[in-house]
Parts: structure tokens; C-alpha cells; sequence
């Protein structure tokens, strides 16, 4: 900067003396004074009375003024005030020079207008110390001066608010924009910080103290901060404020200024659906909830919705796909939501929001009753089914939705969302596209579900998990033919945990692949022992389910050819099943698996067959050895009713292609009876052996081979002899 632009440059970087003027009327002190100047790089200039000080300035810029008080005519005093009449502070620095070090002139001095004061005789190095930094303040004042009204241009330009807190008098002058933002007319707000620092959202307060507390001690020089301020209408707007600090010589703060942004907008609306955020709809919530509070009448719906299947659709059919179906949702609950239509009328008002994801949440104020939450959430089921086509396919959506009602007895928004989130966990596991009311009991199975939770991931590290097996029959013989393998929990201080439940838990929680590779491993392992104790040519067929997420993995054949290799088992002896709706979901991905393992010499079973949704006409085209009846159809089986047609059906179909047909669940003679007499040969159940565990399975195949009179009796396996893995091998 220059001064021919008209703006000041800092003496250190500028080639023009700084300009200072010593008022004295003792002839040995002024000469001293501008000798002392002189030498240390300022023009000086000197007055002898208070009437020629006041001439000079009139005529000549000065950066600073010596001015002595005790003179004739005008004392120093007099003269300061009709200087300072002329110049402000922060425009003219004016340090005052008295031979008297007296408590009582030194405050008359600055009330006058004084920026320092020095005390005869001189102290030179105090005395250029002190002009020093009131010259080099008085050129950052005039800089930031420049610059503050440059940026209020541009704040007017940018619809800001401004606002400039002078610390010593504790004032505020707030813009008519920033009064604006809020709500306000010019003359509705006072100077005071209060009007500013109450209208902040409690939970931002300490947050903005502690702000400003650090950049008042120095770090940093700027403030930068986003807070919730309370608008006119009671509701809670973004801001973003920003400032700066401007200190004296002592770096002491006197006068903070800056801005404030209105970023409400892009803060708690939802960029895709154009709906509220999570952001705003607590805001909402929390002011229900207080309003609640405050009045104690009536009460208010929290309804918290989620699409059923979201995930298929991003993944098969993409995120373009997903978000298209996220804005169709929107659109037909603002549809269904609003105030009077076909459907009768819906609680006002009323705030629908995207939450997260593919979550949305809706607040009913000022219910009459709190099955009026429940009628809402019955149209809202009625809404959303109509068919939608994503990328030329039709897709019939659905929702899960919770509800949970608040009054004055509620105490925050989280617990709120809380047992309305509960509410729709339990609504998806009765079977999705249904609405459930929060209960107490349901937040007990939940505290149940988080603890399952944090001991299932215990489990998975400390190895807690055992694996059992069940034999297979050939109901000719009687003998038994291979086992299935099947994992139990040995939770340490419940015992047996079933795989019922606990394996949808881990599905769930992204825990079923390493679950898998670890039952993979200790299951050829134990095959591989078998194999090795009785002979491969006698070896029993070892069934182990595999989960539908395991497939998926990239390198799931590479690390399972590898787990093969490494166990030394026999794949001829290994038979893999999957459930009926695997082949189905992601076909495309399955097939080739399913193929890969068959190249190994995998056998490929469908587990639990007749309870998906698998077209028989593509049953052909994935390699497939067995087919395993349901147990839901042999337990209800009888010689009069329909389960004996679907299982009839089912081993028709096995014979056709070829394929083995294993029932499952027989626990009756009077279900092997009719199982064989519609020709279904093999077959597993509580009628020869529950699940086992190895040891037990040991004498169980000892037993067979013994029979078969292919191997010498021989002892039962030690239990050293069974397999001793480390998870993670």
C-alpha cells in the first residue's frame, strides 16, 4: 500500500520518516527530545506553547504529539482537549510528558483523551519505546479501518450481518441486516452483548465462550464459529460468525467486529429430497418437547420410518436408482402429510424430515389422541406401496415404522427418537411394511439386543464358538452317511446359545464372514481327521452351510482352495449348502462361485428348499448335488393334508434333476414312514441323533464303519485327536 492511493503504509516498510511533535515550552527538554527523535529515524518538530501545537496540526499531519502539561497561556490539558476535538484516539496518538508522577493528573490525562503518558526527567528508551508502538497501532488501526469498510461493502453485497463490540464501554453495534436475520427492526435491539450471547442455543454456548476465550488470549487472532441463535418466531437459525481481535500495545483486546452468516440452509436441509435434515427436525422436536413441558396439555407423535430392502435396490440396481426411489418416498409423504386430502386430515403442524439414509421421521404436534399417530402411520403404508419404476423395473416399496409418543413427561428428543427407533426394529422383525407402537418391553428386548451385540463380537474374538453335527441317514439302511455341521455359542455364562439366536445378530451386525471362515476351517478340519482315521474311500460327507455374505467375498474360492490345501481334507468329502433365496438374489454372482467350488470337487446342496421364492426353471442352471426338505413341511406332514403334496413335489423334483433329497427335522416314525413311501431316501432328526458334539460323531461314524465291515473296529479318537484351531489361522 502507498500513500498516493490514499491508504497508510506501516513506517517500517515506507522510505517517509514518521512525523512527531514536541510540545514543550522548557527550552533544554524540547531540544533534547527532538535530538533523541532525530537520531532514531522520526521528523520532529517542536512548539513552544499549546496555541502553537494547535496551529501546527491544523497545517501539518502528524503520526504522534509529545505534548507537555505544565505550559503557560494553555496547560497540557486544555490543549489535549481541543486536539482531541480535532483528531480521535485512534487517528492521532498524543503522549502526555509531566514532571510529576501524580496517580491523580495521569487519570485526568487519559479521561482527557491521552493515549500514554512519560515522566521527566526522560527515560530515552522508554520514552521512543512508547511512541513506537502507538505509531505503529495508529497505522494498523487506519489499515484495518480501510479494510473493515471494504468488508462491509462486501457483507452488504453478500447479505451478512455485521457487528462491532468495542470491549472497553462492553457495547455492541449490530447492523440493521444482522437485526434482520433474526427477525428484528433496528430499533427493537439494543447495544448490549446480551442481545447477542441469550439468543445463542444452550447447547452452543460454552462451545462460543470457550471461543472467544481463547482468541482473546491470543490464539488465534480470528474467530470462527458456528452456533444456533434463536429467531423472532422461536425457532433456531445457523450462524456462522466470524471476527477479528484488534489489541493495544499491551496486546490487551479493546474491539472485536465481524460477521454473521445466515448458513441455515444448507445446514438442516436435506441437498436430495429438499426435506428438513435430522438437524432441524430435533430442533422441532425440542421445542415440542418444552412447549410440552411448559403447558402440560396434550401430546405429540414421533413417527420414525425406514424402507424396507433399501439396500437390494442400491446394490443391484445402483445409487442413481436408490436416490430416485429416496425423492419418490419424499414427494408421496409431503403428499400424505398435508394438512386436508382424500384421506382425511393430518395433526397440525406437522415436520417430515430425512433423518439418515433411507430414514425418515415425521413429528405430529397437538394430537387429540395417540391413536391418531397410528392412523397417520396406516395411510402412510397405503402412500408409499404404489409400484415405482426404477431403470425400466417395476419396484413395489414398503416401510417399517415406529411410533412413539411424547408429553409432558418426556424428557429429551433422543430418548424419544430412541423408543421410536425401537419401535420400527421390531416392526421390521414381524415381517417389515407394518407400523408398531413403542412398549416398554420393547426397550428391554433392545438393552437384550445391545448386549447380545457386544458379547457376539467377545465371542469372535475369544474363540467361544463350538461346532456340533448331526448325522444323515439312508433311511433304507438305517446307517448313517455323512453330518451336518451346525454352531453353537459357549457363551461363558449362559452356556449353549442356538444358532437361532444368535447367527441373525451377526448377519446383521457384518459378523457372519468371519463367523464363516471360522466354522469353514474347524469343519474341514474335523473332515480331514475323519478322512484320516477311517480312510478316505469310508469318509462321510460333511455339510456346512455357508452364508449368503460369505459368497460375496472377492477372494472367497483363492482363500477356500487355500483352507483345502492347508487342512489336507479330501473336497470330495465337503459338501457346501446354501439357502434357496442365495441363488437367487444375486444369481449372477452366485453362479460362479457355486461353479468354482464345483471344480474343486465340492458338492453343492440348497439348504431349507421349498420356503424361498427360487423359480424351478432356474434350478437347472446352477451345479447342484442335493436338495433338503424343509423341516416346516416334514413336521406338519401327514397323508391328508397339503405339506405331503409340496414334499411329494419337492423329491419329484429332486428325481428329475438328478439330485439327492434330504428331509429335514424327522422326529417321528410315522414322518420316515411317509417320507419313504414318496421315495425320499435320506434324511436327518431327532429319530436317530441330535446335533453332536465331534467326539460323539466319532463313535457315531466308528460305529457305521463298523458296520459297513470296510475298516477293524478301532478305539474312539482321543479327544487330543479332534481339531484345536485358533480363530484368524
Amino acid at each position: 500500500m502507498t500513500r498516493d492511493m490514499g491508504y497508510p503504509e506501516h513506517p517500517a516498510a515506507s522510505s517517509i520518516r514518521p512525523k512527531v511533535l514536541v510540545v514543550d515550552d522548557a527550552h533544554t527538554t524540547r531540544l533534547a527530545l527532538l535530538r533523541l527523535l532525530k537520531q532514531n529515524g522520526y521528523d520532529a518538530i517542536g512548539a513552544t506553547s499549546g496555541l502553537e501545537a494547535l496551529a501546527a496540526v491544523r497545517a501539518t499531519p502528524f503520526d504522534a504529539v509529545l505534548l507537555d502539561v505544565v505550559m503557560p497561556e494553555m496547560d497540557g490539558f486544555e490543549c489535549l482537549r481541543r486536539l482531541r476535538a480535532l483528531f480521535p484516539v485512534s487517528e492521532l496518538p498524543i503522549i502526555m510528558v509531566t514532571a510529576e508522577a501524580d496517580r491523580d493528573r495521569i487519570v485526568l490525562a487519559f479521561r482527557a483523551g491521552a493515549n500514554d503518558y512519560v515522566t521527566k526527567p526522560i527515560d530515552p528508551e522508554l520514552t521512543l519505546a512508547r511512541i513506537a508502538t502507538h505509531i505503529q497501532l495508529r497505522y494498523t488501526l487506519a489499515a484495518y479501518r480501510h479494510s473493515e469498510e471494504r468488508y462491509a461493502l462486501a457483507a452488504r453485497g453478500s447479505n451478512d450481518g455485521l457487528w462491532d463490540w468495542n470491549v472497553q464501554s462492553n457495547q455492541v453495534h449490530y447492523s440493521s441486516r444482522w437485526k434482520e436475520m433474526l427477525g428484528f427492526d433496528d430499533g427493537e435491539i439494543s447495544d448490549s452483548p446480551s442481545e447477542w450471547f441469550d439468543r445463542i442455543h444452550r447447547d452452543d454456548q460454552s462451545k462460543f465462550k470457550d471461543r472467544l476465550q481463547s482468541t482473546n488470549c491470543g490464539e488465534p487472532s480470528h474467530l470462527e464459529c458456528e452456533l444456533r441463535m434463536m429467531h423472532r418466531d422461536g425457532s433456531y437459525r445457523w450462524m456462522l460468525c466470524r471476527g477479528v481481535f484488534v489489541r493495544n500495545g499491551q496486546g490487551v483486546v479493546y474491539r472485536m467486529a465481524g460477521s454473521l452468516t445466515d448458513i441455515t440452509e444448507g445446514k438442516v436441509g436435506d441437498p436430495l429430497t429438499g426435506l428438513p435434515n435430522r438437524l432441524l427436525f430435533v430442533d422441532r422436536l425440542e421445542r415440542a418437547i418444552e412447549r410440552g413441558q411448559r403447558t402440560k396439555a396434550g401430546c405429540f407423535g414421533l413417527l420414525f420410518l425406514d424402507l424396507d430392502n433399501f439396500k437390494l435396490i442400491n446394490d443391484s440396481l445402483g445409487h442413481h436408482a436408490g436416490d430416485q426411489l429416496l425423492t419418490t418416498i419424499a414427494d408421496r409423504l409431503k403428499a400424505c402429510l398435508r394438512p386436508a386430502n382424500d384421506l382425511g386430515h393430518t395433526p397440525s403442524p406437522t415436520t417430515l424430515a430425512r433423518h439418515a439414509g433411507d430414514e425418515f421421521t415425521i413429528l405430529l404436534e397437538s394430537l387429540e389422541h395417540p391413536a391418531e399417530a397410528e392412523r397417520v402411520a396406516a395411510r402412510i403404508l397405503q402412500s408409499i406401496a404404489s409400484p415405482v419404476i426404477l431403470d425400466s423395473l417395476e419396484v413395489f416399496p414398503t416401510v417399517s415404522i415406529g411410533i412413539a409418543i411424547g408429553n409432558e413427561n418426556t424428557r429429551s428428543a433422543e430418548d424419544l427418537v430412541r423408543e421410536a427407533d425401537t419401535a420400527m426394529y421390531q416392526a421390521k422383525s414381524e415381517g417389515r411394511n407394518r407400523y408398531r407402537s413403542f412398549d416398554p418391553k420393547l426397550q428391554h428386548r433392545a438393552t437384550q439386543r445391545l448386549t447380545l451385540e457386544k458379547d457376539l463380537r467377545r465371542a469372535i474374538r475369544n474363540n467361544e464358538f463350538l461346532l456340533m453335527y448331526q448325522p444323515i441317514v439312508n433311511m433304507e439302511s438305517n446307517r448313517t452317511v455323512g453330518f451336518e455341521t451346525l454352531v453353537r455359542w459357549d457363551h461363558p455364562s449362559r452356556g449353549l446359545v442356538s444358532p437361532a439366536e444368535f447367527i441373525p445378530a451377526a448377519e446383521e451386525l457384518g459378523l457372519i464372514v468371519p463367523l464363516g471362515w471360522w466354522i469353514l476351517q474347524h469343519a474341514c478340519q474335523q473332515a480331514a481327521i475323519w478322512q484320516k482315521r477311517f480312510s478316505r474311500r469310508n469318509c462321510r460327507v460333511v455339510s456346512i452351510n455357508c452364508a449368503v455374505k460369505q459368497l460375496y467375498q472377492p477372494d472367497f474360492l483363492s482363500r477356500f482352495q487355500g483352507m483345502l490345501r492347508d487342512t489336507g481334507v479330501d473336497p470330495l468329502g465337503i459338501n457346501i449348502e446354501v439357502t434357496e433365496g442365495t441363488l437367487m438374489d444375486k444369481p449372477d454372482i452366485v453362479r460362479p462361485v457355486l461353479t468354482g467350488l464345483r471344480s474343486l470337487g465340492i458338492r453343492i446342496g440348497i439348504d431349507d428348499f421349498g420356503t424361498g421364492y427360487s423359480s424351478l426353471a432356474y434350478l437347472h442352471r446352477f451345479p447342484l448335488d442335493m436338495l433338503k426338505i424343509d423341516r416346516s413341511f416334514v413336521s406338519t406332514v401327514s397323508e391328508l393334508n397339503e405339506s405331503i403334496e409340496i414334499v411329494r413335489t419337492i423329491i419329484d423334483l429332486g428325481r428329475s434333476l438328478k439330485l439327492k433329497v434330504i428331509a429335514e427335522g424327522v422326529e417321528t416314525e410315522l414322518q420316515r414312514r411317509l417320507l419313504r413311501g414318496l421315495g425320499c431316501n435320506h434324511a436327518q432328526g431327532y429319530l436317530w441323533s441330535p446335533a453332536v458334539p465331534a467326539l460323539e460323531a466319532t463313535e457315531i461314524l466308528r460305529k457305521a464303519c463298523m458296520h459297513d465291515a470296510q475298516v477293524p473296529d478301532q478305539p474312539t479318537l482321543a479327544k487330543s485327536d479332534q481339531p484345536c484351531l485358533t480363530y484368524g489361522q
